[in-house]
């Protein structure tokens, strides 16, 4: 009996181990078409600045990470349905009631862009900020946006906006005229315009209509959100310090530099 009560005990004990170790897998869902940041790459395989970054920091912290990445709107429905850890954005407050979230990861400008022929090109460059006033003046104009987009929702109430399932849906309805402001940070849109001037033909004839306002609207901070109800709540203490000493050994910034992502005014046209 002392035998069997051993073996029982024992299978008992690998079973909870096998069990915790599942259990320290954080499930990372985010975006499959957000470069220069998130994004599935020409393998099928996760990468860009925050795959790397978020990569790095769990690695240092010792705790395996799973990836999965789909259709922006669809990532996030994943992760609220408590089916996945944490993903990276913008804490919003729509978001805050669900999650927690880390210091900022990155630090990046929002900025307008629009059609050089636009007709009301002059008004719309002399936006600089996301003041009162000039919250008012953008809702004057039809803004195109991507499905998901929970800072555009909740900055732009009441404005005239048209959702879009990708950036390159978002740019033609510039390029068309269909649509008279998109709001984009530099980090993607660099990455994004660079990518569709190297196609040459009538596609990169068509970008080279698209302007950017240089006035950063706002700067907006990208932080790992964990949901609530995950067991890895309890990491964030430990990832805020993992993200610092990657900044403060330069890990980030390296990564960010490997991107070797262009100066926005040095690929488009000045209106």
């Amino acid at each position: 009996m002392k035998i069997v009560t051993c073996l029982l005990f024992a299978l008992v004990l690998i079973v909870n181990s096998v069990n915790a170790n599942e259990t320290k897998v954080f499930h990372w869902i985010d975006d499959e078409d957000y470069p220069p940041l998130i994004y599935r790459g020409d393998d099928g395989k996760p990468t860009g600045i925050f795959y790397e970054i978020i990569t790095e920091a769990f690695y240092r912290m010792n705790i395996p990470i799973k990836v999965e990445l789909y259709p922006w709107a669809r990532a996030q429905k994943i992760v609220a349905a408590g089916k996945a850890d944490g993903m990276v954005t913008i804490l919003t407050s729509e978001r805050k009631p669900f999650f927690l979230a880390s210091d900022p990861i990155l630090l990046v400008s929002e900025h307008i862009f629009l059609n050089r022929h636009n007709p009301r090109v002059k008004e719309i460059m002399s936006i600089r900020s996301l003041s009162k006033r000039s919250l008012k003046t953008i809702k004057k104009y039809r803004v195109v946006e991507t499905l998901g987009a929970g800072w555009t929702k909740e900055k732009l109430k009441g404005a005239m906006i048209t959702w879009v399932p990708t950036l390159d849906s978002a740019f033609k309805m510039l390029i068309k005229n269909r649509a008279d402001i998109f709001i984009l940070n530099g980090f993607v849109a660099a990455f994004f315009l660079q990518e569709k001037l190297k196609e040459g033909g009538s596609i990169s004839e068509e970008y080279k209509n698209i302007c950017i306002n240089p006035y950063p609207l706002t700067t907006i901070a990208f932080r790992l959100l964990i949901r609530k109800g995950s067991p890895f709540v309890k990491i964030l203490d430990e990832f805020n310090y993992t993200i610092h000493q990657m900044q403060k050994d330069g890990t980030i910034r390296h990564i960010i530099e490997k991107a070797h992502l262009p100066h926005l005014e040095g690929i488009l046209n000045q209106w």
